[in-house]
């Protein structure tokens, strides 16, 4: 009995010794995991604190270039600070008083715009304010010739006093100018936006007068400095006494320097410019008002074979687009070129056909009206005598439109004129086969040798 109790108790003892042995062997292995974790974590410590250290080291190298920066930009305020002043002369134009004084009226001028600007900038605060080392940057931009025009027509002044203004306000200072822009439109804009964008920007730059707020054109440019948080610089100098209607909500300050500049509108009077003596009109003025082909032509036959086969139009392709297109003076006037015309003469036009080839025709401009010379044919004309986008042609403010006559862009033109303002369809040449009597020489009229 009593053995049996000494074995029951070793059974237990052994099991509680084998537990004992299996939680030792679990405790060792995570023992060891936990080590390795340790070292890891160790060694990202430390790069952690290597990129720490290099971080705050930058930061410090970053914080005295900055406040070195901000020592020379201060410096730069300091020093040298500037006032730039830019002024569209063609909307802010110069007194008539003034004006007229010719060379001492330039003098007087900048006189009042000096003492006008150093007046306002003394008036700021000391932040703002304008020390006795800053510097008053001023240009006006001008169209010259247009502005003169402009002067003598309403009777202001004579090109004499005119031309003395300019030299009397260029002399008066080394940073004044008055700056011809050239013939052209928003020529002096294009500059003024550019200078306005530029240095409003630099640091050293305390404030911009800007001398435009007659147009609504600036509004792009001053939205764009609103947008960059620099409007605070710039300041409106009065011309007219209305503002312009998109910068009034802009809500900028305004100077206005009394007797300096009109305070209303000018009229524009068009003077006619007389017609000068009528040039004879080369075969070269009309070849190169043709359509020119978007394909490259293939070589043409010789003479003998390019007999008259008729080509019908292709429905859904344009007549320009053909190979090779329609010739324009062939179906609606007369060519000379004859079989060695590089153009169709072959093909069997419908009427809506010749309108649109008379439609195209009238796109490029007559040589004769293109010089303001009468044309011959008046409204029978084939080509045009105004451009067709009239006062709202956008290559006429480029300066690039073809239509270079006088009055070409008076009005607002039509665009089909009907067939009773040129050749009638019935009359026109719809068959390579049709006769040439009756139809008008055009070429021998406008004085071109065959």
């Amino acid at each position: 009995m009593e053995n049996e109790n000494v074995e029951s108790d070793l059974q237990i003892w052994e099991g509680l010794l084998d537990q004992q042995i299996v939680l030792f062997r679990k405790t060792s292995s995570r023992n060891a995991e936990l080590e390795s974790r340790v070292e890891e974590l160790e060694r990202e410590l430390g790069v952690w604190k290597q990129a720490l250290k290099t971080a705050d080291n930058d930061a410090k190298a970053l914080k005295k270039k900055v406040s070195q920066l901000e020592r020379n930009i201060g410096s730069l305020k300091d020093d040298n600070p500037l006032v730039v002043c830019l002024i569209d002369g063609d909307g802010n134009i110069f007194s008539s008083e003034l004006v007229k004084l010719g060379q001492n009226g330039g003098h007087q001028a900048a006189l009042l715009l000096n003492k006008g600007l150093t007046d306002h900038m003394n008036s700021l605060d000391s932040d703002e304010g304008f020390s006795s080392r800053g510097q008053i940057w001023l240009t006006v931009y001008c169209n010259k010739s247009g502005l003169l025009e402009t002067l003598t027509s309403n009777n202001i002044c004579t090109a004499e006093e005119f031309e003395s203004f300019v030299t009397g306000f260029n002399q008066a200072s080394p940073l004044f100018s008055l700056v011809d822009v050239g013939t052209g439109k928003e020529r002096a804009d294009e500059k003024i936006k550019e200078c306005l964008r530029v240095f409003t920007r630099f640091p050293q730059t305390t404030k911009v007068f800007f001398g435009g707020a007659h147009d609504n054109g600036y509004i792009s440019i001053l939205n764009q400095l609103q947008n960059e948080g620099l409007l605070n610089k710039v300041v409106l100098l009065r011309g007219y006494r209305e503002l312009a209607y998109e910068l009034k909500n802009l809500d900028l300050p305004t100077l206005d320097i009394v007797g300096l500049f009109m305070t209303r509108k000018l009229q524009t009077v068009q003077t006619k410019k007389p017609s000068p003596p009528p040039t004879q009109v080369k075969l070269q003025d009309f070849d190169k008002f043709r359509v020119k082909p978007t394909i490259p032509l293939p070589s043409r036959p010789s003479p003998s074979s390019n007999a008259k086969v008729a080509q019908r139009i292709e429905k859904n392709l344009p007549l320009h687009k053909h190979r090779p297109p329609p010739c324009n003076f062939y179906y609606l006037a007369d060519c000379k070129h004859g079989l060695k015309c590089r153009y169709g003469h072959n093909y069997i036009l419908l009427p809506e056909h010749i309108d649109e080839l008379r439609t195209n025709s009238r796109k490029w401009p007559c040589p004769y009206a293109n010089r303001d010379n009468p044309c011959p044919f008046g409204e029978s004309c084939c080509m045009g005598h105004a451009c067709p986008k009239g006062q709202r042609c956008t290559f006429l403010k480029q300066g690039k439109c073809k239509f270079t006559g006088t009055s070409m862009h008076d009005g607002e033109v039509s665009r089909s004129r009907g067939p009773s303002s040129s050749l009638s369809p019935s009359s026109a040449r719809g068959s390579p086969v049709v006769s040439e009597v009756g139809l008008p020489t055009v070429w021998d009229s406008y004085g071109v040798d065959a």
